[in-house]
């Protein structure tokens, strides 16, 4: 063994044993690479883990594998276009890795959760798709979204609900659910394409797709989604969802851009265990949202439903400056109790790629997400429902639609305003829609930027931006 990795066996030893003590998330080093203290956790009680290894740019698929075999391990898959794999790791197959050059990070493949709790004409959508100079600056069509790819990194989405029926508007739906234990080598990542429903335990995806993009037509269009127009690509992690799942979203979106125009993806998901911790820009989900704003795609988050206190935002990849995080409003204008909150004027610099990034700890905006009527399954009959149903929707629309509240339902609906901005104007980057996001928003009167960011999303006041923008 040579002196590195003497000096690298101490150094890891050392954290092992500091790691039981430590509350934050934030990680190790360990050389050049970075360690998740929660995996460092994870490994004082159990022998073997599930992790996340961050390779650096550029490295091929050949080279992770050869290394990661070097290290011993076994078992796992690797991504198409990004530089990461999902492994079950050992202690000593971890310390063996942090002493690799090419190894940026290895992180905990840590359980997220979906943020939902327990309209469109409030944000001016409606006005967008009736006003008559946006249809004559947009060749004499409404502004729906038109030609616009947007990924629903969710449950999955029931295809067979015709508001968003697979191979029409509904152009692509993925079974994507990564399950290590059940994989006995090494391999490439591989998506299952092409399956008419994926949204079979849960019904938390296909109410997210409908707000994105539903078509209305199961209720004449009463229920029609923000962007109707766009093409959603449905990337379906199950119930039950972990951070690898999400990764191989973000992967397909790389490698599918350009066959789907995808443009624009949506995550209604958190980790209530990555509370109150800062921006890590070696964190696998900030490395793979980073590639997208690279590539021109916008991630859009939900900000979590810790609130109604301080520092709760719930995932430190919500805080990247490239990302646009979205609290949850009430239709009266007010922010929901349940919306997680930043911290008080916390905010920080990175380098990442050679750029300095500033973050804040906050939402970018709010978005309607109390009490938001959208689609629901088909089958099972009754998969989902709730209370709220018999009061806000109407009798003979209950078999296809439902009402849930949460951050999960705000995002899609900034993620279609997003569709609508993009179809106004195709050349506007992650940056510039960021940009006018916070500058057409309506401000929300008693309410901080830590707890609303710029305030209350307004649709048409951002596509007016947009097309000025050109």
């Amino acid at each position: 063994m040579n002196i590195k990795r003497i000096l690298t066996s101490v150094i890891f030893s050392a954290s092992l044993l500091l790691s039981s003590s430590v509350s934050t998330n934030a990680e190790d080093t360990i050389g050049s690479t970075s360690i998740d203290k929660r995996l460092l956790q994870k490994l004082t009680t159990n022998s073997v883990v599930e992790a996340i290894v961050s390779f650096d740019q550029g490295i091929s698929q050949t080279v992770i594998k050869n290394s990661l075999l070097e290290a011993g391990v076994q078992r796992g898959i690797i991504m198409e276009s990004l530089p990461i794999a999902g492994v079950l790791l050992t202690k000593t197959q971890l310390e063996l890795l942090a002493d690799e050059s090419e190894v940026r990070s290895v992180y905990y493949n840590a359980p997220l959760a979906y943020d939902n709790e327990d309209s469109t004409d409030l944000t001016g959508v409606d006005q967008v798709r009736n006003d008559a100079v946006f249809q004559k600056n947009n060749g004499g069509l409404p502004v729906t979204g038109k030609g616009v790819g947007v990924v629903i990194n969710d449950s999955g989405v029931d295809g067979t609900h015709k508001d968003h029926e697979f191979g029409n508007n509904l152009v692509q739906n993925v079974a994507g659910q990564v399950n290590l234990n059940a994989i006995h080598e090494l391999l490439p990542v591989q998506y299952i394409e092409n399956v008419p429903a994926t949204d079979n335990n849960s019904g938390h995806g296909t109410h997210v797709a409908g707000i994105v993009g539903g078509t209305g037509a199961m209720s004449g269009g009463k229920y029609e989604g923000v962007a109707p127009g766009a093409d959603l690509i449905g990337y379906g992690s199950g119930a039950g969802l972990a951070i690898l799942d999400t990764v191989g979203a973000f992967d397909y979106a790389l490698t599918h851009q350009s066959r789907y125009g995808i443009r624009v993806i949506t995550n209604s998901w958190g980790d209530t265990g990555d509370i109150g911790t800062p921006f890590d820009p070696d964190h696998p989900v900030n490395i793979a949202t980073k590639a997208l704003y690279d590539r021109n795609i916008v991630t859009v988050f939900s900000a979590g439903n810790s609130g109604p206190g301080e520092n709760t935002i719930t995932g430190n990849y919500k805080k990247a400056p490239w990302v646009i995080t979205v609290a949850a409003g009430v239709k009266d204008g007010t922010l929901a109790d349940f919306s997680s909150r930043g911290n008080h004027d916390t905010k920080g610099t990175a380098m990442v790629d050679g750029i300095d990034f500033l973050w804040r700890d906050e939402p970018t905006i709010t978005a309607p997400g109390q009490d938001i009527v959208s689609t629901r399954v088909i089958s099972p009959v009754g998969v989902l429902g709730t209370p709220k149903d018999i009061e806000t929707i109407d009798p003979a629309h209950l078999p296809y639609y439902t009402t849930l509240s949460g951050t999960s339902m705000a995002a899609p609906h900034a993620a279609g305003v997003i569709a609508l901005m993009l179809d106004a104007n195709p050349l506007l980057t992650p940056s510039d829609v960021k940009q006018i996001l916070v500058n057409s928003a309506t401000p929300m009167n008693g309410y901080a930027s830590w707890e609303t960011g710029a305030g209350y999303i307004n649709a048409y006041n951002a596509v007016t931006h947009s097309f000025l923008a050109k």
